[in-house]
């Protein structure tokens, strides 16, 4: 079976998923170039990493239907399928996996990588798929610049949804909806000069991968709120995709934002939860010098991954809302006259590879999406606004990064 046209590694009743554990020392990278199988699950110690494990474990063999996969969906996955926040850290191994396995080759079927990598499939009956181009926009910046974005839409329909809940050995949705997904993708200079238009891969990394929650919530008029329900130790963990490359530095949270979307009160407030889950991907040879404590400009890509959580209910909230209220009580107030949407996405931003004849370094920003503001908004308005919306973001994003600049000197020391 396959999810968004690719393989997906799960098959009912077969057997269950092995992933390749890394942990951040020599001593696990010089295992793993031994290992022929780069599908065995290693979990493994080093005193002097950090990372938390003890002693070498037997391999993690968890499928899929335990974790709640498949994860790129609108329906999104329940509380009880999220992780245990105060568990062993070995414990969250197969979970980032098993979301590297399906986000990695959906992002790259927008812009592949390499031509080496596989290529979305059309001969199996549910991965017929494609990405559409869209029209594109030119979005003004500033005075000095201006940035091109490229849109493209992409349909699955509701058989091919069923079909990746089966392979997953899930229960199958009893709906007939389709989902829609959106993607932009632009390119922009790497560059830290003030009112060019344009934003550095340090302002990146903060921005989208260190300090993803607040930076998105200074950008985004329509954010009025954010909060965090829990926060996961993932420090030195490291996880092979199915390519062999390799992934750290990453960050795991449920959080929660409010979205004003219109007038009220016409239009009530969205209240949004996800799992995001950000990383980068890790020099070729860096291994464990690159995974722990380090912002990662050295790394040449990294992941946002927005997972939608059903039912939040039951978590406790870590840390005090912006929106004004105390939580605890009956009616929370975060989410007091507000619709609950479900929104998931993938984002993957690049340095890319500069040639002979082009001197300006560039940075490629991918972010794909599907989403369901629910309420009394038809679906058809919802689909036809998204990609204009998710176009809008860059430009957002690039005047707040000159405004810094301007204001307080910019986002990275």
């Amino acid at each position: 079976m396959s999810i968004a046209g690719f393989p997906y590694p799960f098959v009912t009743g077969g057997p269950a998923y092995r992933s390749k554990v890394l942990v951040p020392s020599e001593e696990m990278d010089a295992r793993n170039s031994r290992e022929p199988d780069s599908h065995t699950n290693l979990i493994g110690s080093d005193s002097g990493s950090g990372s938390g494990f003890g002693a070498a474990a037997a391999p993690v063999m968890v499928k899929a239907a335990e974790l709640g996969a498949p994860f790129l969906r609108l329906r999104g996955i329940s509380s009880a399928h999220l992780p245990p926040s105060a568990g062993p850290q070995e414990e969250l191994i197969p979970f980032l996996a098993t979301l590297l396995r399906e986000s990695v080759p959906f992002i790259d079927s927008v812009a592949p990588k390499s031509a080496k990598r596989p290529q979305p499939s059309t001969d199996l009956g549910t991965a017929k798929s494609e990405w559409k181009p869209l029209k594109t926009k030119s979005s003004k910046v500033d005075n000095d610049g201006s940035t091109t974005v490229s849109l493209y839409e992409r349909t699955l329909s509701a058989p091919e949804l069923r079909a990746i809940e089966r392979s997953a050995g899930m229960a199958t949705s009893n709906t007939d909806d389709s989902e829609t997904w959106a993607c932009r993708r632009s390119v922009h200079r790497d560059s830290n000069v003030p009112r060019d238009g344009s934003a550095s891969w340090g302002e990146f990394v903060t921005c989208f991968k260190d300090k993803h929650v607040e930076c998105e919530e200074a950008f985004t008029p329509s954010i009025v709120g954010t909060r965090m329900l829990r926060d996961y130790d993932v420090s030195g963990l490291q996880v092979d995709d199915e390519h062999g490359d390799r992934y750290g530095s990453f960050k795991m949270k449920v959080v929660e934002a409010r979205h004003k979307i219109g007038v009220k009160p016409l239009l009530k407030d969205r209240a949004f939860t996800v799992l995001q889950v950000t990383c980068s991907l890790l020099p070729p040879g860096r291994g464990s010098a690159a995974g722990v404590g380090s912002k990662c400009e050295d790394s040449s890509e990294i992941l946002v991954m927005n997972i939608p959580v059903s039912d939040v209910e039951s978590l406790a909230t870590t840390t005090t809302s912006s929106v004004e209220g105390k939580t605890g009580n009956k009616e929370d107030p975060f989410r007091k006259d507000a619709v609950k949407g479900s929104f998931v996405s993938v984002e993957r931003i690049r340095k890319l590879p500069t040639t002979e004849n082009d001197g300006q370094a560039q940075i490629e920003w991918i972010m794909a999406t599907a989403s369901d503001a629910r309420g009394s908004l038809p679906g058809w308005v919802q689909t036809m606004a998204v990609p204009g919306q998710i176009a809008k973001d860059v430009t957002l994003f690039l005047g707040w990064v000159a405004k810094e600049r301007e204001n307080k000197g910019g986002l990275v020391a």
